[in-house]
């Protein structure tokens, strides 16, 4: 009878230990199916809808957070050249990593519990019913790159005693994911922006300046373009160095870019020249935005960087507006030349009337 009791006793015991493999083979597959879909990923924005969008749902979870470390002030740039601003604050940016010590009080490994309110808030700002938390650092080569937070209304979703094997896991992927999609973005975002002036370059004004002019006619809208040329920035240049020259010139980018809007566009066209495009603008619109410009950068006093007093700069505009008027043209290159010719003539003429001022031509295209 003993024999028997034991016999019976090591096939439940048995039972529970296939159960138990078969729920971690279980739990390895799901977690090895999105950690393929994050080595999918082609681009930063392609992971982040994974990490933070498509993870709430894969792993049942109520909120989802990343902060990022932007040690150099870089990161920020680049997610706003590439208008990753949707995600709000469950993409946060810190500058440095001390905030990692709070969470993981120097441990850097997965941590799994109960937070209390004030965490919760910062990590999970959009939501109220976080009972447990799974906080995973990303590291690479030793150092800090994120953290990764997943949030459950469960009290017995996260707590202390469970494995962290498979999110240790995890982490690690999203740290190679995470390293190898910003430095494919800083590339990309370096080989597009003017490193002097911190705006589009031409190279990249052209690609985006084809795409606009074909959003504009399937909208049937309205494209301004202006240009915008630093007055006697050659003076400037001679009077105060070239050193002072290149501060004047970011000063100038950055009081034009001031005045955009998000879906607006400007590039440092050449030398002292920007191009500005503003999509969905006609031309009352555009005159305005053009108008706040140019007073924008004359109020401008910018400190001589190799002597004593300021530079006050001025610029002058030439702004142009086409409307497609429901009409399909197939050659809106030659029509973007057009437009981009009858700004710059147009600004050459608040050139030689005086500088600082804009000048407004109508824009015709004649096949």
């Amino acid at each position: 009878m003993g024999l028997e009791q034991e016999n019976a006793r090591l096939q439940q015991t048995l039972k529970k230990l296939l159960a138990r493999l078969e729920d971690n083979q279980r739990i390895s597959d799901h977690f090895h199916s999105f950690e393929l879909r994050l080595l999918g990923c082609k681009s930063l924005q392609e992971l982040l809808d994974v990490m933070l969008d498509d993870a709430q749902t894969h792993f049942n979870l109520v909120d989802v957070g990343l902060i990022l470390v932007d040690g150099d002030y870089t990161l920020e740039g680049v997610l706003d050249y590439l208008q990753l601003g949707r995600y709000g604050n469950r993409l946060q940016l810190r500058h440095n990593d001390d905030f990692a010590f709070n969470l993981y009080s120097g441990n850097l490994h997965v941590s799994l519990g109960e937070i209390d309110a004030l965490a919760a808030g910062r990590l999970f700002p959009n939501c109220s019913n976080v009972k447990t938390a799974a906080l995973m650092p990303l590291v690479r080569n030793g150092s800090l790159i994120g953290s990764l937070h997943f949030a459950s209304d469960s009290e017995e979703r996260f707590t202390r005693d469970k494995a962290s094997d498979f999110l240790e896991f995890l982490a690690s992927i999203c740290g190679v994911c995470i390293e190898n999609a910003l430095t494919r973005e800083h590339l990309r975002y370096q080989s597009q922006i003017d490193m002097l002036t911190q705006v589009r370059n031409r190279m990249s004004f052209d690609m985006e300046f084809a795409k606009e002019l074909e959003r504009t006619q399937r909208g049937d809208d309205f494209l301004t373009c202006i240009f915008a040329d630093v007055d006697h920035f050659k003076s400037i240049n001679d009077q105060y160095g070239h050193t002072a020259g290149d501060v004047c010139l970011k000063a100038v980018a950055d009081a034009i870019s001031e005045e955009l809007r998000k879906t607006d566009l400007v590039a440092r066209y050449g030398g002292e020249e920007f191009v500005i495009l503003l999509p969905r603008c006609d031309e009352d619109a555009g005159r305005l935005t053009a108008e706040r410009i140019r007073k924008a950068v004359e109020s401008l006093r910018v400190d001589n960087v190799v002597g004593d007093g300021s530079i006050s700069p001025t610029i002058s505009l030439g702004m142009s507006t086409w409307n497609p008027v429901g009409e399909a043209r197939n050659d809106l290159q030659k029509l973007g030349q057009r437009l981009l010719n009858t700004a710059d003539e147009a600004m050459y003429e608040a050139k030689n009337n005086g500088r600082n001022r804009l000048v407004v031509k109508p824009f015709y295209f004649l096949v």
